[in-house]
């Protein structure tokens, strides 16, 4: 049977759609809050009782450990999904992750002991048990929209799966100030390789101690879920082509603001946000007002990441515009090869 790329997907079925704020995350933030190793929450009542309920803690040993951390960003607590199996914790110990590398192996995993101890320690289960009505409260409205608008689904159709891809988990952080991030879950826990996970904080800087905290994602909900979600629905395939994407590494724009401004030090990590923001272009020029797809390329032009446009482009001539019955990963290697032909040489990208 041909495949009908074009038509509106149906919302994805509410068993592939999970919305929560994940224990192993909290109680990884929670830690770093108390080292002082994280961003400072914004005010709300629940924030409020954190600080209170947690501060007798505020020296125990995995506390101290994060405050000795040598390498310790806001994403660190993505290291919660390493635990499951709640409230009879589990904990798995990654294969391989680039926390490993910043402060050794021994380290990262002595410090994930530490922090299933300050689960037991704190009665951490009995804290997060207490908040359920709240969890289930903030995240009725955000699984709300994204099953009324069938973001999910209108992906797995540009993608071309033949079966679900994957169950998608948001993770509300209500003390998470900095914005949200990609989890690569299945890196973390085999258990979670079918998963496509990324959080998301409550970021009203203007919020006070009374606050509830929202989590409503507003207008960026369209372009997040199809960025995030491009970047762990891809991740396989760069790996895969890890030595084409290298061949066009005469590409990079090492010195532009965007890239720095963006903390990218590589070609492999350009590539990377190149490819998802040119698919974003591609579905905006599909589902969203010819306008709105228009503000997303220039969006990306003035970031600096030159060749989302191309890659766009690519996509809605060769790939959406004809074989229909093709799928993504057979594309793929069709974008590589229209990056090099448009731009053959290093001087070809200065024109």
């Amino acid at each position: 049977m041909r495949a009908q790329p074009y038509a509106t997907p149906a919302a994805a079925p509410p068993d592939r759609l999970t919305v929560m704020v994940h224990p192993g995350i909290e109680l990884f933030t929670i830690v770093q809050v108390l080292a002082g190793r994280y961003r400072q929450p914004n005010k709300s009542a629940y924030a409020a009782d954190a600080e209170a309920y947690f501060a007798p803690f505020a020296n125990h040993p995995a506390v101290q450990q994060a405050r000795r951390l040598a390498k310790v960003y806001t994403d660190l607590p993505e290291l919660g999904y390493c635990l499951d199996n709640f409230p009879h914790v589990r904990l798995h110990y990654p294969a391989q992750t680039s926390w490993y590398t910043l402060n050794g192996k021994d380290t990262i995993q002595a410090y994930m002991r530490r922090c299933l101890q300050f689960y037991e320690d704190s009665h951490f289960w009995a804290f997060y048990q207490r908040h359920q009505a709240d969890y289930a409260a903030w995240a009725q409205p955000v699984l709300a929209r994204l099953a009324r608008e069938g973001l999910v689904s209108k992906l797995d159709s540009f993608y071309r799966f033949r079966t679900p891809a994957a169950q998608w988990t948001i993770c509300l952080d209500p003390l998470n100030s900095w914005g949200a991030h990609a989890i690569m879950a299945k890196k973390l826990n085999p258990r979670y390789a079918n998963h496509v996970v990324y959080n998301v904080g409550f970021l009203t800087p203007e919020s006070t101690d009374t606050r509830v905290p929202t989590f409503s994602l507003g207008a960026e909900a369209v372009s997040l879920v199809w960025h995030e979600g491009s970047h762990i629905y891809t991740a396989a395939l760069q790996q895969r082509y890890h030595a084409d994407i290298s061949k066009l590494a005469y590409l990079f724009n090492q010195g532009d603001a965007g890239m720095k401004r963006n903390n990218i030090d590589d070609w492999a990590h350009c590539f990377d946000e190149n490819l998802v923001r040119g698919i974003v272009i591609a579905l905006f020029r599909q589902y969203q007002p010819a306008k709105e797809a228009r503000k997303q390329a220039a969006q990306e032009v003035v970031g600096d990441f030159q060749y989302a446009g191309d890659i766009a482009d690519a996509i809605t001539t060769k790939y959406r515009g004809s074989r229909s019955s093709q799928r993504f990963e057979q594309f793929f290697p069709e974008i590589l090869a229209y990056l090099a032909h448009k731009y053959p040489t290093a001087a070809s990208t200065t024109q």
